[in-house]
């Protein structure tokens, strides 16, 4: 019989506030062929001993990673498990795992389910990434949005190879990817923005499904390392209003930073033997002067018009 064995990668760093509402959700799951690799990034709160309290309740499946560079930051922490995993080669996937959520008691089976679609006889091969939508809860789990791709007014089934280069639609924390696909992202590259977004690139050579159902309760608070934020144009204009110069900074240092990413993404694929057009063709586009990117910025910025304009005018 196949193993339906899957690795969740819990990346901690001083979580303990949420930390057992999001164990107690792992073990809650109707698919129960999974481990929990855990990576501290040198937590000085209560982080650690909740996971020991937690081992007698999920014995053998709880697996303390050591952390050789811990102190890095949660790209590295999150890489740190994926070279774990791929090395261990036990599990066929993995499933990225934040802190300070709450998995939705169908979360890992749906998704196996649909990455087992998606792969059909190619999993060895073929990279596959399978992402869920998610509601957006306070901290203490008050709806404040029943779904996340509305709620940030994004369209995650539609989003493409080309259109992940400038923007990421795939929320690591409801993502889950393949052996394959780890074996090509590893190691993660200096220029990588965030570790879901390169695995998300490195899916545009493969497969990638989106499942629209909130699996995942994605708990918004003052610590959130990165967050839902109100993208109404109401909101929007009273942040620019508030503080436009940091609003400009950021967008200037995104267009810095997914320059360079696709410029470590090409070198990758060319490094696997795997085409690389698409990406050389958008660092070709996004190095043209913005009045002649003007014709068809729509095909490689997707999203509110507002973002769209502020990428072309500012990147």
């Amino acid at each position: 019989m196949q193993s339906t064995l899957v690795d969740v990668l819990l990346a901690t760093y001083n979580g303990s506030r949420y930390l057992e509402a999001q164990l107690d959700s792992i073990l809650a799951q109707t698919h129960q062929d999974f481990r929990v690799l855990v990576s501290d990034d040198g937590s000085s709160d209560g982080t650690l001993a909740i996971l020991d309290r937690y081992r007698s309740r999920f014995g053998a499946r709880l697996v303390l990673v050591p952390h050789p560079g811990a102190g890095r930051g949660v790209i590295r922490n999150f890489e740190n498990l994926m070279a774990a995993s791929l090395q261990d080669g036990m599990a066929g996937w993995v499933a990225f795992c934040d802190q300070d959520d709450v998995w939705l008691p169908h979360k890992v089976e749906r998704t196996l389910a649909e990455m087992k679609r998606l792969e059909g006889d190619d999993g060895d091969t073929v990279p596959c990434v399978v992402h869920t939508d998610l509601t957006v809860v306070d901290e203490h789990l008050e709806v404040l949005g029943a779904s996340f791709a509305r709620h940030q007014r994004i369209n995650p089934g539609d989003c493409s190879a080309l259109t992940l280069l400038s923007i990421n639609q795939v929320t690591g924390c409801a993502m889950m990817v393949n052996r394959a696909l780890l074996k090509m992202a590893l190691p993660l590259p200096s220029d990588t923005v965030m570790h879901d977004w390169w695995c998300a690139l490195i899916g545009g050579s493969g497969r990638r499904s989106f499942v629209d159902t909130p699996l995942i309760l994605y708990r918004q608070h003052g610590a959130n390392q990165l967050g839902a934020k109100n993208r109404s144009l109401v909101n929007r204009l009273r942040r620019l209003g508030t503080d436009g110069p940091g609003v400009l900074r950021r967008v200037r240092r995104l267009g810095r930073e997914t320059y360079s990413q696709a410029q470590a993404l090409q070198v990758r694929l060319r490094e696997l033997g795997l085409d690389d057009g698409y990406v050389a063709g958008y660092l070709a586009w996004r190095d043209a002067p913005w009045w002649r990117r003007l014709a068809n910025y729509r095909k490689y910025y997707v999203g509110p018009e507002l973002d769209r304009w502020s990428r072309l005018l500012f990147w």
